[in-house]
């Protein structure tokens, strides 16, 4: 039997975006059925098998294919039919139109087209950018795939901007292989919680911060740690000044995800009360490490956190109840104990590399 070969199509490859990316495309290079090539866009992207040349050399090569054949296409789609490749992959999503002219040509005589969707292309963006309006309706039918990473996104998906339900793929995202870890005690004295996300406004930032505003109050002694960068760092120095919080509150900024998944594991409770949230990577991967979550309820997250089980999920705005749970878990630790072994078990089982690889492979052949 043939190699389903595929390209993997990004703009920069690398840790630096999106680290839980790589060890996904590699572990899809090792499976015997799959022959997987990451083509990118940028030269700094060092570790991709395929570098996309600099625009000159594109467009001599694309005007020489259209005089001897008669076709528009740009010189990733000449390669991709020149290669015979069965699907792309579109793993950074702004880069859809990259595909558009070979959309335009008989399904049997091109690639299947496959884009993964974050939570912003689904929830955000097309509310306020006509390309992605644009997209979605011109040539979101013509997509053979799309691959997002909660039910509520997919339903999203379908119902605000008419994509055809039997195209969209629920394939969550994973921390990793899976690594013996054993359930936590909580910090007795202290109550420690740990935020890592982007900073800008679906994240909720004055929202968490105020959750600790309110446990200081209780006269709570808290420890909370941010991590992360983004447009809205600001926001985070201002509400933590506003608040009187620099006594409780320390902002870390970005890190490496190895250094994060370090310092995740210091902490004994994850706080994300997101506006939006499609899953959450940073949910997941605490709760690998034995971390009981508070998250809002919002799009995806009931779907990491299992509500009175490995977590607690409230509305966005419910900051008393965020802090009620916090401190209920904090003094009856054989019930944290509990919450920590079950989050354990429950991300291990549904947000692994090996499930996410095997979900991955059996789309690509299903497609063909």
């Amino acid at each position: 039997m043939n190699k389903i070969k595929t390209f993997q199509l990004f703009e920069t490859y690398g840790e630096q975006y999106q680290p839980y990316i790589p060890p996904v495309i590699e572990a899809l290079k090792q499976n015997k059925m799959l022959d997987v090539s990451v083509v990118a866009f940028n030269k700094s992207s060092t570790t991709a098998d395929i570098i996309i040349p600099s625009y000159r050399e594109r467009r001599f090569k694309e005007k020489l294919y259209a005089l001897t054949n008669r076709s528009k296409l740009n010189y990733l789609e000449i390669i991709s039919l020149k290669q015979k490749v069965d699907i792309i992959h579109i793993q950074q999503s702004y880069m859809f139109s990259k595909v558009y002219n070979i959309l335009q040509l008989p399904k049997e005589n091109r690639p299947k087209i496959v884009i993964t969707l974050r939570g912003g292309d689904t929830y955000v963006k097309p509310w306020y950018i006509k390309k992605w309006q644009d997209f979605y309706t011109h040539y979101g039918k013509l997509i053979d795939a799309f691959v997002v990473m909660s039910i509520h996104q997919k339903e999203y998906l379908h119902t605000k901007w008419k994509i055809p339900l039997n195209n969209i793929h629920v394939i969550p995202i994973s921390f990793g292989e899976a690594f013996p870890v054993s359930e936590k005690k909580t910090e007795t004295t202290i109550l420690k919680v740990v935020s890592a996300y982007r900073m800008c406004w679906e994240k909720n930032i004055e929202g968490n911060l105020r959750v600790v505003k309110l446990l200081k109050e209780q006269q709570i002694p808290v420890q909370y740690e941010i991590y992360g960068g983004g447009a809205d760092t600001g926001q985070v120095y201002y509400l933590i000044d506003k608040y009187n919080l620099s006594d409780c509150v320390t902002y870390f900024g970005s890190v490496r995800n190895k250094e994060l998944k370090k310092r995740l594991i210091a902490n004994d409770f994850y706080l994300q009360l997101s506006h939006s949230e499609s899953l959450g990577m940073s949910v997941i991967e605490a709760q690998a490490q034995g971390l009981p979550a508070v998250v809002s309820n919002s799009d995806g997250l009931p779907e990491v956190v299992l509500d009175a089980k490995t977590g607690f999920c409230v509305s966005p705005n419910d900051i008393a109840s965020a802090a009620s749970h916090l401190i209920y878990l904090w003094k009856h630790p054989k019930i944290y104990k509990e919450f920590s072994k079950e989050a354990i078990l429950y991300s291990h089982k549904n947000f692994n590399i090996n499930k996410e690889v095997k979900s991955l492979k059996g789309l690509y052949c299903s497609l063909l």
